[in-house]
């Protein structure tokens, strides 16, 4: 979850005036562009464990060395750096130490690949001096969330709290898991609802072919996606949308609607995270906080604590994904431009989806955290909705930019071999973590 705050004091005075702020974010077809953001977990190969904050071999000594040497400009709280910021970049850390790139918008794949590859390259040499390693696994294998290391910012001590008091498994989300996710566009409220229903309806095929978690505390679990189930139990009412949001018929105002109704984890003022104690953003509409009154700021904050497969802003975030290979990275933002961006694809998923009832969907969802491609959606496996769709999106990847459908082809191979990522850990899992870690290293 990024550590930019949206900054914004306009008041707001009715649930209609937050319709319109968000409708307003739409951008013309000719400004669209496609974010990559992808989080990876640290190790350090001599200690055999993730690496800490603090010490000189820490992470916070790396995030020093960014600033220092390579041009960030650095955010932070009392003297910790929580990001780092250069032309359009943002590095920042998830709540167990994982390094966390939010790219700038694109406009085309080979720009995203040229980007993340001299993130990578970057990354690799800033660690090597502190000994840390970056692995691309979706979720960290050796260890439970107590013993995962803390980063030191304020929001994430409020989660802490709050969290575990809402479902099982809230600590486990913030300090163990990792996903990879894009970042788009829309122009009208039409084209806002349309696009996040069909991304909706495609979230439970990625987790079918992203599956990237199967092991926790060094133990082979029966989920190829332990990530996806984890958010089934952290914190129900900020991550499952009600029915209304997986019909055709959604509206941004349903959206609004059940974004009111979600409790607060905080709200931001001069520069401090205060406790929102649970209050619904709705009644802190209407009731204030402990003198504070409701503004646009505020709702943007709110918006980026709900955590559903598709999150709706002022654009769209794709985030159902565990995080993979370099192969893997790139192909996410790939998929989710040719389904999006393109209108005939578009229109295709649109019809291809509409059957989709409320129930299937559930239902596939919750399957595939174990079954993978085998998981029944609607009247196909995961792997015969995956045979339609592929070609299709490949077509319209070179629709869109050609050449592009080249970063597919990761996920034509699995679909070849029938696996996902979490069925080829499970061939290469010996019980050591270390091998792992360097096995699934990307950096």
């Amino acid at each position: 979850m990024s550590s930019q705050t949206f900054v914004d004091s306009t008041p707001v005075e009715s649930v209609d005036e937050l319709v319109d702020w968000m409708r307003l974010g739409g951008r013309p077809r000719d400004h669209w562009a496609v974010g990559s953001e992808h989080e990876k977990l640290g190790w350090w190969p001599d200690l055999g464990r993730a690496p800490t904050w603090e010490g000189p071999r820490g992470i916070g000594a790396l995030l020093e060395a960014l600033e220092r040497d390579a041009g960030y400009h650095a955010t932070r709280e009392g003297d910790d750096i929580i990001a780092l910021g250069r032309k359009g970049l943002t590095i920042t850390l998830e709540p167990g130490g994982q390094l966390e790139l939010s790219g700038a918008p694109l406009r085309r794949m080979a720009e995203v690949e040229v980007e993340l590859d001299a993130h990578l390259a970057e990354i690799t040499r800033f660690s090597a001096p502190l000994g840390i390693t970056w692995s691309g696994l979706g979720m960290a294998p050796g260890m439970s969330p107590a013993q995962s290391p803390r980063m030191p910012k304020a929001r994430y001590g409020i989660m802490r709290d709050y969290l575990p008091r809402q479902g099982k498994l809230g600590l486990h989300m913030m300090h163990l898991t990792c996903t990879v996710q894009a970042n788009l566009d829309f122009d009208t409220e039409t084209d806002a609802v349309r696009k996040f229903r069909v991304a909706m309806m495609l979230q439970p095929l990625i987790i079918a072919l992203y599956a990237n978690s199967t092991i926790l505390e060094g133990q082979v679990l029966p989920e190829r996606s332990f990530r996806a189930a984890i958010w089934d139990d952290t914190d129900r009412a900020r991550c499952i949308v009600p029915d209304v949001l997986l019909t055709p018929d959604v509206t941004l105002g349903d959206y609004v609607q059940w974004a009111l109704d979600v409790p607060m984890f905080f709200i931001h003022r001069e520069g401090t995270y205060r406790q929102g104690m649970g209050l619904p953003f709705r009644r802190f509409l209407t009731e204030g906080l402990d003198g504070e009154r409701a503004n646009m700021g505020d709702f943007a904050l709110h918006l980026s604590t709900l955590f559903p497969d598709v999150r709706l802003k002022r654009h769209l975030e794709v985030r159902a994904a565990d995080m993979g290979d370099r192969a893997h990275v790139l192909a996410l933002p790939a998929v989710h431009t040719a389904l999006l961006y393109d209108d005939a694809m578009l229109a295709e998923a649109w019809d291809l989806f509409r059957g989709i009832t409320p129930a299937q969907w559930r239902q596939a969802r919750l399957d595939v955290e174990r079954d993978g491609l085998a998981t029944a959606f609607g009247t196909r496996t995961m792997a015969e909705w995956w045979s339609i769709l592929l070609p299709r999106l490949q077509a319209a990847a070179e629709r869109l930019e050609p050449g592009s459908a080249r970063f597919l082809d990761c996920l034509a191979a699995d679909l070849a071999a029938g696996e996902c990522p979490a069925d080829r850990v499970r061939r290469i899992y010996t019980g050591d973590i270390g091998a792992l870690m360097a096995a699934t290293r990307i950096c």
